[in-house]
């Protein structure tokens, strides 16, 4: 790495430095993760104040670090949403823990004070052999009850009536109860996978996915999310993660089977034929001993079921598919757009029963995978309805210390696929990276700091569903010292490891279409807009060195090195929509969309001979030009701007005398 920071010795010391916080932080357990990312990466960069123009930065990939707030799109971005409340019915009745209770207080503060009588439940029942993933049945209502109700199965509908028996009130339940199969089941498997001497830890795993969020807009619309993620968390945000195929369903298969659909075998013309039979991820972990879980809400949207024939058996030992299918088929319940159910937002009716099954199996293994799509899908501006319920959700985890053995995902599938902001060059690029972070327990990183490294090395890296599938894998067979292994092709690389410098992707199994990494050409030193640049980045210089006119000379460019022109894959600037997964599958594509160009220029100044490197952009749109990057000093300055104590000066200083 050039030195940007003056002489041998003054890089020395910085190497030193480094090595030296690296060894602390992997000694001390309670430091904070995230300021131990934030101060490794920049003493590494040698900035503190940059705004990096990649968000990748390597020799066979670069993804721009687009600016969300961008004035090409400004017209599709609306203010931040207000938080969705559903307090128009007052709910009677609650769930503690496998206990259902009236809640007499909203009773007594109701219009139905005085009249309340009695409340019953109905079991919501689907058979453990099903044939129709549509399938569920109410069974016989319960005796009546005015207090609290021991709960003996999993889904409820509770209806409550007044003195004259007049129905006055209808909810949905759920519960977590101990089932004496899974039990039985888990405790055998688990036995022998915890007796087997290569498996050096067990940790929990919870994924929550979220439909239709881009990275780009998190940052827009999930700010308070985020920032909980990352500076209470820890957590690691794949800033590279870029999808590999079209919707939701195609980007999940790789995440969960580690393969394309194709490769798993499916197709079109098997959407009658259930998916029972396959080697999903959490069938792996239940196979050592694990409690699943598997949740959506949306059901008729849902990953599996939407023109496909869903699963027939369970796919996990908790599965609320025909729940979700009875609380969404009573309209009577819903409002306020169909995101209310009572006093309770849909998404958080989804996230309790996340929350109850891992605080039910606190101490024991446990995976759960969840997709939550109805508050997102829609609209753009969606995004800002999630950021509470989902900052809230996380705040209980972390309060009552669920995540201490638990690795947490938290991730999308795409960005939005439609709409007019889909049609501009930053929607295609945002609408290909959703976001992804993992949050591992401090304990774990300070135990395996080599696995650390190369996750926070790994958050600047081309990464895609194929590689949560091989972490996921690591995960559940974690050895101390991981043999080094590919997926399936060579496609997929657990996290653990550090995903290869050169990897582009080709050989990440990203098809042309949906790369986001830049193609770039190398440009002739002479070239005129080449010459535009430097002369730009010149000016910009000898601007911040007006402070210091006195002391500091004048610079002139001496000789442009290297120039790279980089802009988006033109089949992503051209791509218009993909038709059909397997069968028949077909890419259209249109006219070129303007984009973003960047420029990178080497080039030296006299006096002094100091060699800068930095970044602009050229808009196509508006052919504007603005610097995107700061303008890094890559050769020795020694003792040429000695005249001066002004840090982020010396770099560009040749003293005067």
């Amino acid at each position: 790495m050039p030195c940007r920071f003056g002489s041998f010795v003054c890089c020395l010391k910085v190497a030193l430095i480094v090595l030296s916080v690296i060894a602390l932080l992997s000694t001390i357990d309670f430091i904070n993760t995230t300021s131990r990312h934030h101060l490794v990466s920049s003493v590494i960069s040698g900035s503190w104040h940059a705004r990096a123009p990649y968000l990748v930065d390597t020799p066979a990939c670069r993804i721009p670090n687009i600016d969300p707030y961008d004035l090409s799109v400004a017209q599709f971005i609306k203010p931040q949403q207000r938080p969705i409340l559903c307090n128009q019915r007052p709910s009677f009745t609650f769930e503690n823990g496998t206990k259902l209770q009236i809640n007499w207080t909203a009773v007594s503060h109701s219009r139905w004070n005085g009249q309340f009588g009695y409340c019953r439940y109905q079991p919501i029942y689907r058979p453990p052999d099903n044939h129709d993933n549509n399938y569920f049945t109410y069974l016989e209502i319960s005796d009546e009850f005015n207090d609290t109700v021991e709960m003996k199965h999993e889904f409820a509908r509770v209806l409550c009536y007044n003195h004259n028996h007049g129905k006055i009130y209808t909810n949905f339940h759920q519960f977590i109860l101990t089932k004496p199969d899974v039990e039985e089941r888990c405790s055998l498997a688990f036995v022998k996978h915890k007796d087997d001497p290569k498996v050096k830890e067990t940790l929990n795993v919870v994924m929550i996915g979220v439909d239709s969020i881009s990275r780009l807009n998190s940052q827009r619309y999930l700010k308070r999310m985020r920032a909980y993620l990352t500076e209470e968390l820890g957590a690691f945000e794949m800033t590279g993660y870029n999808k590999v195929a079209d919707n939701t369903f195609v980007n999940i298969v790789p995440m969960t089977l580690g393969k394309f659909l194709e490769e798993v075998p499916w197709n079109e013309s098997l959407s009658k034929i259930p998916f029972d039979e396959y080697d999903f991820i959490w069938k792996q972990f239940a196979s050592k001993g694990y409690r699943t879980l598997y949740a959506e809400d949306a059901p008729e949207i849902a990953i599996f079921d939407y023109l496909k024939s869903g699963f027939h058996r369970s796919p996990a030992d908790y599965f609320n598919r025909h729940f979700s299918l009875a609380m969404t088929t009573d309209k009577s319940v819903w409002y306020n757009n169909h995101n209310c159910v009572t006093d309770r937002l849909e998404t958080d009716i989804i996230l309790s029963y996340i929350y109850n099954f891992i605080d039910k199996y606190k101490y024991s293994p446990h995976f759960a995978f969840s997709f939550i799509t109805g508050l997102t899908h829609d609209y753009l501006s969606s995004a800002g309805y999630a950021d509470i319920p989902y900052l809230e959700f996380l705040k209980k985890l972390r309060e009552n210390e669920q995540l201490n053995n638990t690795v947490l995902i938290l991730y999308s599938d795409h960005g939005m696929r439609f709409g007019k902001m889909r049609e501009s060059y930053i929607g295609k690029m945002e609408e290909r990276l959703p976001f992804l972070f993992f949050v591992f327990p401090q304990w774990f990183l300070a135990k395996y700091p080599d696995y650390a490294k190369n996750l926070e090395t790994n958050t600047r890296r081309l990464t895609t569903p194929f590689d949560i599938y091989e972490t996921l894998s690591d995960i559940l067979h974690f050895n101390e010292f991981l043999p080094q292994r590919r997926g399936f092709k060579n496609r997929g690389v657990s996290l653990f490891r550090e995903i290869p410098i050169d990897r582009g992707c080709e050989e990440a199994g990203i098809l042309p279409h949906w790369c986001t990494c830049a193609e770039f050409q190398t440009l002739s030193p002479t070239n005129e807009i080449v010459v535009k640049v430097s002369s730009y980045m010149l000016k910009e210089i000898n601007r911040q060195l007006e402070v210091v006119s006195n002391k500091c000379a004048v610079l002139k460019l001496g000789k442009i090195v290297n120039a790279l022109k980089l802009l988006p894959s033109e089949k992503v600037l051209r791509f218009e929509q993909s038709k059909n997964d397997v069968i028949n599958r077909f890419v259209s594509y249109g006219l070129r969309s303007k984009a973003q160009v960047n420029y990178q220029v080497t080039f030296s100044t006299v006096p002094g001979d100091a060699l800068f490197e930095a970044t602009m952009q050229f808009d196509e749109r508006d052919d504007s030009y603005k610097m995107i990057s700061d303008i890094s000093r890559i050769n020795e300055y020694g003792k040429q701007s000695t005249c001066i104590d002004v840090h982020k000066l010396r770099k560009f200083c040749f003293c005067k005398s």
